[in-house]
């Protein structure tokens, strides 16, 4: 018997929502996901919208953050202590910070998810955390590769997406000029 493949939801690290914040379009992240399904995990959340000492001051970003993503419809994933979840999240902070671990602890338990991260470790390197997810088809996704989505759905504007990927400060892919090149002004 075959299983169906159920919707995509993607499912975004800090390093993804916080060039959607550089580039000043925070609010444009929030709206698309009306659009395209997406997800946090709490420990992402937290990354975003607490500071990493407790010396440490709440920026404008953060209180940007909080405002935005909580209440929104991006999905918010709790990882709950005890959970399987909690348990591979463990396991993983050994290679990985946080948010990254709690992320792939629950995208291997859920087979909608895609895992969206310009975090080198998720792909290479020791870790290779796409060997954690399950699955027939790619479940960790670049920043760029998102961007594409959301532009091809309608859900954000092509001049938008290359302000967000420009702030995030990467050599983008080698489609990404082509394709932006092809798109309508």
């Amino acid at each position: 018997m075959s299983q169906s493949v159920p919707m995509v939801q993607y499912l975004l690290d800090a390093n993804v929502v916080i060039p959607f914040q550089r580039a000043g379009s925070l609010k444009a992240l929030v709206a698309a996901a009306n659009c395209v399904p997406m997800a946090i995990v709490d420990d992402v959340l937290d990354e975003l919208t607490l500071p990493r000492k407790p010396t440490d001051p709440v920026t404008r970003l953060m209180t940007e953050a909080d405002r935005e993503l909580r209440g929104s419809s991006i999905e918010l994933i709790e990882v709950l202590a005890g959970s399987e979840e909690d348990a591979t999240r463990g396991a993983l902070m050994a290679l990985v910070d946080r948010g990254e671990a709690a992320s792939i602890a629950v995208a291997s338990r859920r087979l909608d998810l895609v895992f969206v991260t310009e975090d080198v470790r998720a792909v290479q390197g020791k870790p290779r955390l796409y060997r954690e997810l399950p699955g027939e088809v790619g479940r960790i996704m670049g920043l760029h590769a998102f961007l594409r989505v959301l532009v091809e759905r309608g859900a954000l504007s092509a001049t938008l997406a290359s302000a967000v990927a420009v702030s995030r400060d990467l050599d983008p892919p080698l489609w990404w000029a082509g394709w932006t090149a092809s798109l309508p002004p």
